[in-house]
């Protein structure tokens, strides 16, 4: 299947990036949140990872060009319509040189009643977790190493489309929204509302479209954010309005006010609504 490699939003009032540099070749290999290519912005320089395994089957956006936050970069056949025939291959040359232990096998009628109830409800994996596409959280800066989800902007079992913003998230230099990789359902939420996750964490996982969340008990994870937090008094508003037109990040003035990096963000996209996108 091919999967479409986007230019992420990368800063609030950030529209557009250019690509500096390449670090794939079409036609490699390349793994799930591998740095793929570098950008530049006027706020940030990024690279910007891989959101599949598999080849890169094609580049859209040459080195030194400018293009608009949604923009298709690349493609990556991430191999799963080849996968199926090669497994196929494999058993053709044991029936060859063992058939006698392949009938061994099938008369156990204990093992045929736990199969069926396993497979309905658990897919292709028995661990129990939620299979699909990962949302990772992506390299947002040359030093930064880390970021602070501020708000999920889907709730688990919602659609979502490909390159739809999906979560706000805040590092020591930049505020900026994750798009959802692929379209389909949001199964899974890793990383709640305040937690900090490294980069090339797993936040998310979206499966199909209509596919039913497979772990049911991730969705409270969301509930941590309404914890009882102080408000920011007058003179505290007062400080996070100056930071805000600083261009402090909200983790940053998170950290310099004491409060949550959700309420800071709450309060910042108040000032944006009064006095209009800071400079």
């Amino acid at each position: 299947m091919a999967v479409s490699v986007t230019l992420p939003a990368l800063g609030e009032s950030v529209t557009e990036g250019t690509v500096t540099r390449w670090l794939k070749a079409e036609g490699e290999q390349v793994e799930a949140d591998e740095p793929l290519l570098e950008v530049s912005t006027d706020k940030v320089d990024t690279e910007i990872p891989a959101p599949a395994a598999g080849t890169l089957t094609s580049i859209k956006v040459a080195e030194d060009e400018t293009v608009e936050v949604g923009t298709e970069l690349a493609v990556i056949d991430d191999g799963s319509g080849g996968g199926a025939p090669a497994e196929q291959a494999q058993p053709e040359p044991q029936q060859e040189s063992q058939p006698e232990p392949a009938p061994a096998a099938e008369p156990e009628p204990a093992q045929e009643a736990p199969a069926p109830s396993s497979g309905q409800g658990g897919g292709q994996e028995s661990s129990g977790s939620a299979e699909g596409t990962d949302v990772t959280l992506p390299a947002l800066g040359e030093s930064v190493t880390e970021g602070t989800v501020t708000r999920w902007l889907k709730e688990i079992g919602e659609e979502v489309e490909a390159d739809e913003p999906l979560l706000e998230v805040s590092t020591d230099k930049v505020d900026t929204e994750i798009p959802a990789p692929t379209a389909g359902t949001l199964l899974e939420i890793l990383v709640g509302e305040d937690e900090t996750a490294e980069v090339g964490a797993k936040l998310a996982v979206i499966g199909a479209k209509g596919a039913a969340p497979a772990q049911p008990q991730a969705a409270p994870e969301p509930q941590k954010a309404p914890e009882p937090t102080p408000e920011p008094t007058a003179d505290a508003d007062q400080e996070l309005l100056r930071l805000w037109r600083e261009g402090a990040s909200t983790r940053a003035a998170g950290a310099e006010a004491g409060l949550s990096a959700s309420t800071i963000s709450k309060r910042f996209r108040a000032f944006e609504k009064e006095y209009g996108p800071r400079d």
